[in-house]
C-alpha cells in the first residue's frame, strides 16, 4: 500500500475542479476511472460537492499601526 497527496488539493478545496470540496475520484479529478479504491463507495461516480464560502480576513483600524513586514536574508 503506498500514500497520495493530491497536487490539486489546497486546504481542503480542488484546485482543478474549482470551489470542490476534494474528494479523490469525484467527476472532473484526474483520478477519475483510472484507480480503484479499497473502499466501495469511492468507486461509484460521484458529484462535487460545492465547499463553503471562505470568512473573508477582518478589517483593521486605521489608527491601528500595521505590522512590520518580515525580511527576507536575500
Amino acid at each position: 500500500m503506498s500514500a497520495w497527496s493530491c497536487p490539486h488539493d489546497l486546504n481542503g478545496i480542488c484546485q482543478r475542479v474549482r470551489g470542490a470540496i476534494c474528494s479523490p475520484g469525484m467527476r472532473g479529478c484526474e483520478l477519475e476511472g483510472k484507480v480503484r479504491f479499497a473502499r466501495e463507495e469511492m468507486n461509484q461516480p460521484r458529484k462535487p460537492v460545492k465547499a463553503s464560502a471562505v470568512a473573508p480576513e477582518p478589517v483593521r483600524k486605521a489608527s491601528a499601526p500595521a505590522a512590520p513586514r518580515r525580511r527576507l536574508p536575500f
